[in-house]
């Protein structure tokens, strides 16, 4: 077998080449590309080419991360959806803490029931803004 390959030199455009490329790498840059930052409240999800905050404080690295791979695969879906039960989370976790500092430092027993009472509201919400956020 003793022949030789030859190439042929192909009839490429680079005009035509170069404007398929430009519309690929516009595609590719509208979608955005998305990470988690650990901060000191939770895990924010962040644009990583415009720096812009997606999400803020969310409060499990775990949805944080499943999140983040969907928002990769999918593009921008539910935001305003997790960010309000984000914000039902830590709206109802500061008012346990408010709770249980009325319950343990007043002396009248109607504030500490009604205070006892709004806590197991709390927790109930607390619960059910987990069990939502699991879901991402």
């Amino acid at each position: 077998m003793a022949t030789k390959h030859t190439h042929k030199k192909g009839n490429f455009n680079p005009k035509h080449i170069a404007n398929k490329l430009d519309k690929l790498a516009s595609k590719v840059a509208k979608k955005g590309i998305f990470v988690v930052k650990k901060t000191k409240i939770g895990y924010d999800i962040i644009n990583y080419v415009n720096k812009e905050v997606l999400v803020k404080d969310i409060p499990f690295s775990k949805t944080a991360n499943n999140y983040c791979n969907s928002l990769n695969k999918e593009g921008e879906r539910g935001v305003a959806q997790i960010t309000h039960h984000v914000h039902v989370y830590h709206k109802h976790m500061n008012d346990i803490v408010f709770y249980k500092h009325t319950i343990r430092t007043s002396n009248d027993a109607v504030r500490v029931f009604n205070a006892g009472v709004r806590m197991q509201e709390s927790l109930g919400m607390v619960k059910e803004a987990k069990r939502h956020l699991a879901y991402y």
